[in-house]
């Protein structure tokens, strides 16, 4: 079915001229730079993806990394996203298809991007690699301009790796490059944001606010004063350092400005609840505790809900309304949140333990491995000791000189072995650790590939179903798209987690829900429980499951809730035992009437049907009090 439905659209390619696709280009980059206001989310994350299927079909390395840096950008600039997994990816594609031509400039640029991921993502020593790449191509270049945005990056590496004498030092390197070759004022924002976040942390606060109000000057003479995003995001910057020298007046007023630019621009203003931060966090610095617990309880909310992965910043906020909440004498609320800040804390500090054990882990079997050698060279040393007294006897003692011709010859034949041994015990080592980290990286690899193949498919179909009118073909792709979908949050999961050969359900139903939640807008009206503990299975068995999961609640989402009923669905996953599974889906709608035909086409109960013999399972329905699924399913492999 893939590949009929694949070939006319490669038809339609091979007919489109090549200046075509380049137009589509500069509409997707037009789109992008506008979707915060005008909400075009879905859509341009459907033409991009068209764009890249059009650019593979031409075999252009230049057309391919144009459409994996456009989609990057969908992801680093949508409210939506919250993604940087997906930026890297398409960043690193990016710089992998530029590679392939002479482009100096466009790789130095794939290289900064890459480099700027990787820094987001805490890889500090992979980051120093890709910029001072971008360095080296400059330096070569002559590009004295663009090697003071590359001294930029730099700065922004060893800020965030705490490293803030390295971070002035660069810092200040990009802003004279930048003040001696800028053509437009707005060029040194970029410098001047560097030293806006480093000066303070090296007790030079004053010139850190002068820095700032520069930068509002600039913003100020070429986007207005006015409620724009280019003022919002720097007069939180300014605020940042006014907090840092305690006038908590100005910072407030810096981020209430912010605050309500977000709040006017976004689709929903909720969406700006992550910025309200900035307000609860000066309130609670001028004691007034009670006017800043909404604020911080808002911002922490908002991260959670989005699953936005910044533990400092949740903790803060935890402790903050801890803190709030005992000013305000309420000591229960305080100790709930108080304690939450401490499990947030132990996470990120048993994150950071696990990768200091491992780091020591690598460093205690590598000395294991060196002190294997050393022995065995030792061995070696001491045969040779040996293999030199019995040629001076033999030489004494010319009666034992047939003895010592045969000790001699022997020694040294177990030399060599001995030699050869430890070459291949060395060898051995580093292509097991090689081979290891190859498979690791190719099993994320292929994950990847598969979640972008089916996000291929799943805008393949909705370019498909615009092009019909039949309102039953169009409903039959919907819903196809949804299972498509449904596989791709999964191996997503897989390409994202540490365990690549099974999958967490709870935090899988969630993003499946989300995501079924938005496509029928029952997001206002409709609560998805998930009364289950953390459970890992193996793909085989989670992709029918998550099919299985993904029909039923369609199905509860299109007739359970009509009109503007509101209501809920418990969905939970339970292991019995090692072998069996407990899967229930129950909803509290309007239940089935016995005597109603059934609705639809009846395709989906039969895709039930299917997967649950698939797992030699059973299912029972029961309707009081709205409908409930449960089904009992065996594992196919236990998880590893």
């Amino acid at each position: 079915m893939l590949v009929l439905g694949y070939l006319p659209l490669h038809a339609q390619l091979d007919s489109a001229p090549a200046n075509s696709l380049d137009s589509l280009f500069s509409m997707l980059e037009q789109e992008i730079s506008a979707m915060n206001t005008t909400h075009t989310y879905d859509q341009t994350y459907q033409k991009a993806y068209f764009a890249l299927a059009r650019a593979l079909y031409t075999a252009n390395p230049e057309r391919i990394a144009k459409a994996h840096n456009i989609i990057a950008d969908w992801h680093y600039f949508s409210v939506t996203s919250n993604n940087p997994d997906s930026v890297y990816y398409h960043d690193l594609k990016t710089l992998e298809y530029l590679q392939q031509t002479d482009d100096q400039p466009g790789i130095a640029k794939a290289h900064d991007r890459v480099g700027k991921d990787l820094v987001g993502l805490a890889r500090y020593p992979e980051a120093e690699q890709q910029l001072f790449e971008v360095v080296h191509i400059y330096e070569t270049l002559g590009d004295q301009a663009n090697l003071g945005s590359a001294y930029a990056s730099l700065n922004m590496l060893y800020r965030e790796s705490q490293d803030f004498e390295q971070a002035l030092i660069y810092g200040e390197k990009s802003m004279a490059l930048f003040e001696a070759n800028y053509q437009e004022e707005d060029e040194l924002i970029e410098p001047l944001l560097g030293l806006i976040k480093t000066y303070p942390k090296v007790g030079q606060p004053v010139r850190a606010l002068e820095k700032a109000q520069q930068v509002v000057d600039i913003i100020a003479r070429k986007y207005g004063e006015g409620e724009n995003i280019h003022m919002a995001n720097v007069r939180v910057w300014r605020g940042e350092v006014y907090v840092d020298l305690k006038e908590y007046d100005k910072a407030l007023a810096d981020f209430t400005y912010s605050y309500h630019v977000l709040k006017n621009m976004l689709p929903d203003e909720k969406d700006a609840d992550g910025w309200k931060g900035y307000i609860g966090n000066v309130l609670r610095l001028q004691g007034k505790y009670a006017e800043a617990i909404p604020y911080i309880r808002d911002c922490l909310h908002h991260h959670q809900s989005k699953n936005i992965h910044e533990g400092q910043l949740i903790e803060d906020n935890q402790f903050w309304l801890a803190e709030c909440y005992e000013n305000i004498n309420r000591p229960d609320s305080a100790l709930v949140y108080l304690q939450q800040a401490q499990l947030t804390q132990n996470e990120r500090l048993t994150g950071e333990l696990a990768a200091v054990k491992n780091e020591l882990r690598i460093k205690y079997d590598t000395e294991q491995k060196e002190a294997t050698i050393n022995t065995q060279q030792a061995k070696i040393e001491q045969q040779a000791k040996v293999q030199y007294l019995s040629i001076g006897v033999a030489g004494l003692l010319l009666s034992l000189l047939v003895v010592g011709v045969f000790a001699y010859r022997n020694n040294r034949k177990k030399n060599q072995q001995l030699l050869a041994l430890n070459q291949n015990l060395t060898t051995t080592n580093q292509q097991l650790d090689q081979r290891n980290a190859q498979n690791e990286l190719l099993l994320k690899e292929i994950h990847h590939r598969v979640k972008n193949n089916l996000e291929i498919i799943s805008s393949l179909l909705e370019l498909q179903s615009r092009e019909t009118s039949d309102a039953q073909a169009q409903f039959a792709m919907k819903e196809s798209q949804s299972r498509v979908r449904s596989m791709g949050i999964l191996h997503q999961k897989l390409f994202q987690g540490q365990n690549q050969v099974a999958i967490e359900m709870k935090d899988y139903f969630k993003n499946l829900s989300n995501h079924l939640l938005d496509t029928y807008n029952a997001g206002d009206k409709v609560q998805v429980n998930y009364p289950m503990d953390p459970l890992e299975l193996d793909i085989d068995t989670a992709i029918p499951i998550g099919l299985i999961v993904n029909e039923v609640l369609t199905n509860a989402l299109k007739y359970a809730f009509p009109a503007a009923t509101h209501g809920k669905i418990n969905l939970s996953l339970k292991a019995l035992d090692d072998r069996y599974l407990d899967l229930s889906i129950q909803d509290n709608g309007i239940g089935k009437n016995p005597a109603e035909q059934p609705k639809g086409t009846g395709f989906g109960t039969q895709l039930v049907s299917l997967l649950t013999h698939q797992l030699d399972g059973t299912m029972s329905e029961r309707s009081d009090d709205g409908t409930c699924l449960s089904f009992r399913l065996k594992k196919v492999r236990a998880a590893s």
